[in-house]
This record gives C-alpha cells, structure tokens and sequence, in this order.
C-alpha cells in the first residue's frame, strides 16, 4: 500500500510535467548556459596560479560545475516542500489530501520524489555536458560515494524546506528565511570561489551551514576520488544535522496542520 501510494504521487507529478514539454529543454538550455559561462571564467582565471583549487584538481571549471549542480539540488531541497504546500492550498487538493489516512511523513516524502529525481537528472546533464563538451576527467570519481554524499545533501536539507512548509501553512506566504539560507549557502558555501578567500571569521560562519560540508564532500568524491573513508567528517556532520533537524521539521509541520485544521484555513491562500 505505501509504496502504491509513492508511486501515485510520482504518477501524478511527471503527468503535469509532461503536460508542459518544453520546460525540460529550457532546464537543459538554462545548464548549459551556466556550464558556458562558468567554463570561459575558467579561461579567464586559467593562467593564474590559485593553490586553494589544488585539492580539487587545480582547474576552476570543474570546481564551479560540481558547486553549480548541487547548489541546483539544494533548492530542490529547500523549496520542493514549500512549492507543494502552497499549489495544494491554491488549487484546494492539500485539504483532501491531508484527510486521508495517509501519514504526514508519507505525503511530504511521496510529494517531492519526483522533484528529487528530476534534480538528480540534472546533476547527471551538469556531468555529462561537462565531459562530453568540456572535456572535464571524470575517471577518477567515486560514484559510491558521491551517491551517499547526494542523500546526505537531501536527508539534511529537506528539514530545512518542511519547516518552510509549516511556515507556508500558518503564514499563508513564502518563508524569507529559507531563500536567505540558499543564498547564504551559495555566498559561503564555495558555490563560485573556495572557502580560502574569505576573512576567517567567514569561513567559521560558512562551517554552520549543511552545504558547506555537502559541497566539500561531493567536490572531493567527484574530483579528487575520495571514498567514504576519507569523507568521514562530512558524513558524521551532514549526518548530524539530518538527525536533529528531521524530526524537529516533522513535528513543526505536524503542528502547523493541527494549526490550520483547527482555524479551518487549510484551503485558503
């Protein structure tokens, strides 16, 4: 019956994707445009000597393109959730669906599945445009490990997009803090330069943010080749936050439905 109900919810998501066909060559073409211009910075900054890429191959375009999909991947993350809630609540279906004697974990996860797997294809489109058209060495990366540094990104940012959601919920409006996070993460996470360059008291700032160490981890598994082994750091990190913020995102969003249900506000927005 669960894995039923997972696979109405993806059903159902591709259908309405399907049903505007040219939004996937637009993600493509809005790739590789990215992956052009970061590719020419490269060029740009090619010649000269910066030693912080050094653990990452020494090349600045394969440091931006690994920076550039998973940064697309946190706000999958971050506003998937949020995004959900508030079509539900503008077309009057998160009401129905919240009545069903469906569990609350089981609709937020079944609600963004698809969304994970489209922007899990867009990693691969990042990846593959960058060896095919770029010529950037993939040989050397752990895939094993990458994978796992992948669910670590989304085990702990998702809590950070539910609690949007409970704020969606009570507010009836987008959640400021979590697009300031995302482009906070991307400002101190080493999406567009490493972590070096920046005042110390900004680099210690950048160690409280999940996607600093998510970055870091992927960026190593991809370029460098590590294992899990030597990602153990990031793994317990990204692990602990996962742990603590998952169930406190949970039940504030259970709180939030309680809230509404008892207002009778679920389907006003």
């Amino acid at each position: 019956m669960f894995l039923r109900k997972v696979w109405a919810f993806v059903v159902r998501d591709f259908l309405e994707d399907l049903s505007y066909p040219l939004s996937f060559f637009w993600r493509v073409g809005s790739i590789l445009f990215h992956l052009v211009t970061f590719y020419f910075v490269g060029r740009l900054v090619g010649a000269a000597v910066l030693p912080q890429l050094t653990p990452y191959g020494g090349q600045y375009f394969p440091f931006a393109m690994v920076g550039l999909a998973l940064a697309s991947f946190q706000g999958v993350a971050l506003m998937s959730v949020s995004r959900t809630v508030l079509y539900g609540m503008y077309t009057g279906t998160l009401e129905a669906m919240l009545v069903t004697p469906t569990s609350l974990p089981t609709i937020i996860f079944s609600s963004v599945l698809y969304q994970f797997l489209a922007a899990l294809l867009e990693i691969l489109i990042y990846l593959g445009f960058s060896f095919w058209l770029f010529g950037v060495p993939l040989g050397q990366a752990d895939p094993w490990a990458a994978a796992v540094m992948l669910a670590l990104t989304l085990l702990s940012h998702l809590p950070l997009g539910i609690l949007s959601a409970a704020f969606v919920l009570i507010f009836k409006q987008g959640d400021p803090v979590t697009l300031l996070l995302g482009r906070l993460s991307a400002l101190l996470g080493g999406v567009y330069f490493p972590l070096q360059v920046l005042p110390s008291w900004l680099q210690s700032a950048a160690q409280f943010i999940p996607f600093t160490h998510a970055l870091e981890g992927l960026r190593q598994a991809v370029l460098s080749g590590r294992g899990l082994a030597q990602l153990s750091t990031q793994v317990v990190i990204l692990s602990a936050f996962a742990v603590v913020l998952l169930p406190l995102s949970l039940a504030a969003f259970a709180f939030a439905v309680r809230q509404a249900k008892r207002l009778g506000t679920l389907s006003q927005y």
